[in-house]
């Protein structure tokens, strides 16, 4: 199972061609594509008429929805703090609550954000190759 970012999920819905759209559309044909569900509020907030975010939403509801508990939590406040420690800037707090999601998880994250290769290089998180 991989988890995909909302930079992919905004690229597969404006029909951009990408290796990392053609990965999503494989891991979505073989049922292999897992859910953070602050991505899904990430990227549904991009959705200007209701129609495209009705079914977006109905799409990505279906997705396995892999999630943190309050301990988790705390993990990806300590990843935020370790890795500004090791002067790598995260630009907030979520993208830490998905890479620690990921990590706990035992799953690839499918990206093109940048932070997360910064994050990658200091941590057990792993990068979805293409």
């Amino acid at each position: 199972m991989i988890v995909v970012d909302t930079t992919v999920w905004a690229d597969w819905f404006n029909g951009t061609d990408s290796p990392q759209v053609d990965r999503l559309d494989q891991a979505l044909d073989r049922q292999d594509a897992g859910l953070v569900p602050v991505i899904l509020t990430e990227v549904l907030q991009g959705f200007r008429s209701e129609p495209d975010f009705e079914r977006a939403r109905a799409l990505l509801v279906q997705l396995p929805a892999l999630t943190l508990d309050i301990e988790g939590h705390a993990s990806a406040a300590r990843l935020f703090r370790r890795l500004r420690s090791k002067g790598v800037t995260v630009r907030g707090a979520i993208d830490c609550i998905i890479a620690q999601t990921c990590i706990a998880a035992g799953v690839e994250l499918l990206s093109t954000d940048q932070d997360f290769i910064g994050i990658a290089r200091h941590t057990p998180l792993r990068l979805c190759a293409v």
